[in-house]
């Protein structure tokens, strides 16, 4: 059974403005979501999705820092990716993302396609707070699904970024 907080269609398209709300901070409204769904249904339908998110821009600035010949940049970008798919996002977004505004766009296409792919097999969480590799651990029931929405988000954003392209010279 397939549960959303915001309607099926709405909850698709989340994956992609998620890290707006981290950009602007209000991204911590979302735990009371998650309590409200883990009460009423035993499972929270939106962690999966924040966590496409995440992963997607651990993706996005993983592309950047596998194309990028600045050794500066490159010694930013890989530690930010793997920060944000362990859940951590800001070093990624502010750091790069944002920065060259392509790959930000490249991880919301990423963060939508692994949100697609989560809410279609309505995949949710036992518990809140962990995202990224970690969130598997709240995926225990369904660990398949999880790793497919971390592929599915991980490449469309890694890819997406790669054809986009940015402007280092910013």
């Amino acid at each position: 059974m397939q549960v959303t907080f915001f309607g099926k269609k709405s909850l698709k398209i989340l994956g992609g403005i998620y890290a707006t709300t981290v950009v602007t901070g209000i991204h911590h409204m979302y735990s009371i979501i998650d309590m409200g769904q883990i009460a009423n249904y035993g499972y929270t339908y939106w962690l999966p999705i924040a966590s496409a998110a995440n992963i997607a821009q651990g993706g996005a600035t993983l592309a950047v820092g596998v194309k990028t010949k600045n050794k500066k940049i490159k010694s930013l970008a890989f530690p930010a990716a793997l920060s944000a798919m362990l859940g951590i996002t800001d070093p990624a977004i502010f750091g790069i993302n944002l920065r060259y505004i392509k790959p930000f766009i490249g991880a919301a296409l990423g963060g939508a396609a692994g949100g697609l792919y989560a809410s279609i097999v309505g995949l949710g969480a036992t518990g809140t707070g962990v995202t990224g590799i970690f969130g598997i651990l709240l995926h225990l029931h369904s660990p398949i699904n999880y790793l497919i929405m971390f592929v599915i988000a991980l490449g469309v954003a890694f890819f997406t970024t790669l054809l986009l392209g940015w402007d280092e010279s910013k």
